[in-house]
């Protein structure tokens, strides 16, 4: 039988995604590990994760340099012998830090677990943040800091939230180049005596999880005695939006040629229900190389290499944003088309081949997106840091088959109206 090369196969929709889900278990002192058993190879990622994100610190940057910091040095050895531990066993070692959480992660074989724990648990607990690498540090993001200001696309990235949330809260809070001297390491020691704590702490484990490998985390982590549970929250800020919708400022270059664009506006939480609507609304206007926005902006206009749009999902807000590099000469033909297209959603249905391009498209990404046990406990991160469980991935799923191009456009005159739209450009005035 000659095969038909002419022709493109069908398309098989899965009416129903099964995900392999994360199980629990506690540890000794109530610690909670969640993790997923699942791959082939024997390669485990652990994830120690902390409510201490940025949101929490009193002094800014503390947060995020409590965290970088925690492996540059213990009471028992310095950063060199940390790596060339770590090198030696085949490990790998992660720190992060957010707006609301902060975690430490380590990749490692199976076969090394029992040496690479000791050293997971002697960075999280014994940290000693040295005098002299907390200077490197510190100069080294300074610098870093001089150089990226510079640039117009940071200089919007960093006070577009701002214009959202209000530079007082820990959303919209943009660094400045004097609060590095305010790092001090004593700040670094209270921040983490109070957060880095086993009442603020969540394991996520994923690989070749079996009850050996329970075991041994509970032998690391699950003695410490819980004194206390810090609450979800410790502050509680509220969003001052700008009054301003359309805000400028000039490039930091005095022979600039570029602009940076941002636009968006405040939205809801992931749990809201047209979080799921919105996005999928999203990547027809700017969520994936395919979108509206790349094909006028990019393609048709030649205005920019790129321009795409997101939706950002916290704790406690939410936030919808178009981003692009132009040519200052084009800056403000590039703003009007793209409020052009915002509009188009307003008041044009989306064709059913491209809503149908669009769902098959998040279809696959989705499916891609569980490839593998690390993938698939980022899904449940994703979930269990915002209080939901996987019937969220469940109604995602179906909306993706029964969305209509009626409801998207609903959505869009609900939450693209030109007038809830706030504008930030970084450039020079052509």
């Amino acid at each position: 039988m000659m095969l038909d090369r002419k022709s493109m196969p069908g398309l098989a929709l899965e009416s129903k995604i099964n995900i392999i889900q994360a199980q629990s278990h506690s540890l000794p002192n109530g610690i909670p590990v969640y993790y997923v058993n699942a791959g082939t190879q024997d390669v485990i990622k652990i994830e120690v994760i902390f409510r201490a994100g940025s949101r929490e610190q009193d002094v800014p940057l503390v947060a995020g340099s409590t965290n970088s910091m925690l492996e540059e040095g213990t009471k028992k050895h310095t950063s060199e012998e940390i790596a060339s531990l770590l090198d030696y066993y085949g490990s790998f070692l992660e720190t992060s830090v957010q707006q609301d959480y902060a975690s430490v992660t380590i990749y490692t074989l199976g076969k090394h677990l029992d040496k690479a724990l000791p050293i997971l648990e002697e960075i999280i607990k014994e940290p000693s943040f040295p005098q002299s690498e907390l200077e490197i540090y510190l100069h080294n993001n300074k610098q870093r800091f001089l150089v990226d200001e510079q640039k117009e696309r940071v200089v919007a990235a960093k006070n577009f939230p701002s214009l959202l949330f209000g530079d007082s809260h820990p959303y919209g809070h943009k660094t400045r180049l004097e609060e590095y001297d305010g790092v001090k390491k004593e700040f670094l020691e209270a921040f983490h005596k109070k957060y880095y704590t086993p009442g603020n702490c969540a394991i996520i484990a994923s690989g070749r999880v079996n009850d050996i490998l329970l075991n041994k985390i509970g032998d690391y982590f699950g003695k410490d005695t819980i004194a206390h549970h810090l609450p979800f929250t410790t502050h509680n800020y509220v969003p001052h939006s700008a009054k301003e919708k359309v805000n400028y400022i000039p490039s930091p270059k005095k022979d600039s040629v570029q602009s940076a664009i941002r636009m968006g506006r405040v939205l809801f939480l992931k749990t809201h229900e047209d979080a799921i609507p919105f996005q999928i609304l999203n990547t027809i206007l700017g969520g994936y190389f395919g979108s509206r926005l790349m094909s006028n902006i990019r393609e048709d206009k030649g205005y920019t290499y790129g321009i795409s749009s997101s939706v950002v999902f916290l704790q406690h807000a939410g936030y919808f944003n178009i981003g692009s590099e132009v040519g200052s000469a084009v800056c403000e033909a590039a703003v009007i088309e793209i409020y052009k297209e915002l509009d188009r959603l307003c008041n044009e249905p989306v064709p059913a081949d491209e809503l149908q391009l669009v769902k098959n498209y998040l279809r696959g990404n989705f499916m891609r997106s569980m490839d593998g046990p690390f993938a698939l406990a980022d899904r449940f991160k994703h979930i269990w840091l915002h209080n939901m469980d996987y019937s969220y991935y469940e109604k995602y799923v179906n909306a993706l088959s029964t969305i209509t191009a009626k409801e998207l456009m609903e959505m869009a005159n609900k939450y693209l109206q030109k007038e809830s739209i706030y504008e930030l450009v970084v450039g020079a005035k052509k």
